[in-house]
């Protein structure tokens, strides 16, 4: 424990971490001014525009409506496709078809949270990592360890110290993100008749992605262990960035649900889809064609995946930093 105590004093005495939580919270104020900007209500010259619109287009439907609909009825019963729904009993026009689009809380708004959340894993990372291999590149590890030789407890308090040390800033970002989007869809009137279960689901998105920011520190700190440098991290994230959540995931889309930018997302909402291109579906006329096939992936399969990836670099750097020269 007193390690761990010293270990985030250090933590905390680092300018250029505090400095990197600043854009963290830059990044909240942005999600913030989205959501209040998306959930504005319709200009008064936009709803008297649309009016002007729908009373035209429903006077032509008065007029030529009962063939409109016969002609879609015709269209819909040649088509191959015995489920094919052209929406012909919905043709009759409604004011709302003409109003720009308003979000709901529910939806816009929950998901709007998760806008923040490659930000947090991004800046608790590079926290985590600054913190360590600013003690390589300065060689302060070498004179720690004549302190405390013991080189599995110097390496949990400094893991400790980077899931702990990013927490402050992590809550701070979250709770105004949450907040900002809460008072941007009440300050429109979007919060009546908001349900139970909108509300819990965007609780459990924000604990979600207070769960994010310790664990990319501790990942970030792991990666110090290993490579020592904050550029040489930076140039393997990005190459992995580069290489595996693009290049690969373009060619290979199966591996979509093993990619961490996917992983973080369906962690976050709570589940998440994907699509994957099936060249091998027969046509009613006999010919192969191409579809998208939607899959799932789920939030506790994408955590336990992240979670196992993190294991893996933890491991990995205490055997490392256990056996190699720090010097």
């Amino acid at each position: 424990m007193n390690l761990l105590r010293v270990e985030l004093a250090r933590f905390y005495a680092r300018v250029l971490l505090w400095c990197v939580a600043v854009g963290l919270f830059v990044v909240s104020g942005l999600v913030v001014f989205d959501a209040w900007h998306s959930s504005r209500p319709p200009s008064a010259a936009a709803v008297a525009e649309a009016q002007t619109f729908y009373e035209q287009q429903l006077k032509d439907f008065e007029e030529n409506g009962e063939q409109m609909v016969a002609d879609c009825k015709d269209q819909q019963s040649q088509d191959p496709d015995p489920k094919a729904d052209y929406g012909c009993d919905q043709m009759k026009p409604k004011l709302e078809y003409y109003l720009p689009y308003t979000p709901s809380f529910a939806g816009e708004g929950v998901r709007s949270l998760g806008n923040i959340s490659m930000a947090i894993l991004l800046v608790a990372g590079l926290m985590g990592t600054s913190f360590v291999a600013a003690e390589f590149a300065s060689g302060a590890i070498s004179n720690w360890l004549t302190f405390a030789p013991r080189r599995v407890p110097v390496f949990a308090s400094k893991l400790g110290a980077a899931f702990l040390g990013v927490l402050p800033a992590v809550i701070l970002a979250v709770g105004v993100t949450a907040g900002g989007i809460v008072l941007a869809y009440s300050s429109h009137g979007l919060l009546d008749g908001v349900t139970d279960a909108a509300w819990a689901g965007f609780r459990d998105t924000s604990l979600r992605l207070l769960a994010v920011g310790p664990i990319a520190a501790v990942a970030g700190a792991a990666l110090a262990f290993l490579l020592r440098h904050t550029a040489a991290v930076l140039g393997v994230v990005i190459g992995w960035a580069v290489v595996w959540e693009g290049l690969l995931r373009s060619l290979i889309p199966t591996l979509q649900p093993y990619t961490v930018v996917l992983d973080v997302t369906a962690w976050v909402q709570g589940g998440t889809t994907y699509s994957v291109e099936d060249c091998g579906v027969r046509a009613p006329d006999g010919s192969m064609t191409c579809e998208y096939v939607e899959h799932t992936l789920h939030m506790t399969q994408a955590g336990l995946q992240l979670g196992g990836l993190v294991v893996v670099l933890v491991v990995v750097a205490l055997l490392v930093f256990r056996r190699r020269d720090v010097a």
